[in-house]
């Protein structure tokens, strides 16, 4: 009996692959199959969230409770808006793919495992930063561990994937290099 197994996306792959015998589909077993993708330059990368976070301010300015509310949840699905690109990575020509194997934009459930440290840590300034002196320092302590983990990650990885991507099974690629998605 002939198995057939699921397409996928943009011409990269085939559409079918044949498989006969007791072989079964794995997804996990693609992951080698992915073209390799330049290693995304550092700089492009921090562009491209420092304008993501321009915009973050930006829906602060909103009244009452619906600023934050919008902040965090921009922050949370940035990533799984049309194409993988957030507003930054588009301005910047980045996009986040995911790695499961079908080399997918990545979408709204991948995008908020990735950037949901980012989220917490939003929700956290209102939460611990009204405690008077000490709260916003501790916030801060938490932005500055998650990013100095982050831009580790980032440059010992060999393909530049940070903390949230590894949980995501995400990657950050130019758009210009990931086959046209």
């Amino acid at each position: 009996a002939l198995q057939t197994e699921p397409p996928f996306n943009a011409g990269i792959f085939p559409t079918e692959v044949q498989m006969t015998g007791d072989e079964q589909f794995n997804e996990d077993d693609n992951y080698d199959k992915l073209p390799a993708f330049p290693k995304t330059e550092l700089l492009e990368r921090l562009l491209a969230k420092f304008i993501d976070f321009l915009f973050v301010g930006a829906l602060f300015t909103f009244p009452s409770f619906i600023g934050p509310l919008a902040a965090i949840t921009y922050i949370l699905i940035s990533d799984g808006l049309k194409g993988g690109q957030s507003i930054g990575k588009r301005i910047v020509g980045l996009r986040v793919i995911s790695t499961t194997g079908a080399n997918l934009p990545c979408d709204f459930k991948q995008s908020i495992i990735r950037n949901g440290s980012f989220g917490i840590l939003i929700a956290l300034w209102f939460v611990i930063g009204a405690i008077p002196y000490i709260g916003k320092f501790i916030v801060l302590l938490g932005w500055a561990a998650v990013v100095a983990t982050d831009l580790f990650m980032i440059n010992a990885d060999e393909s530049g994937a940070r903390f949230g991507d590894r949980l995501a099974d995400t990657l950050v690629v130019g758009a210009r290099h990931d086959g046209g998605l």
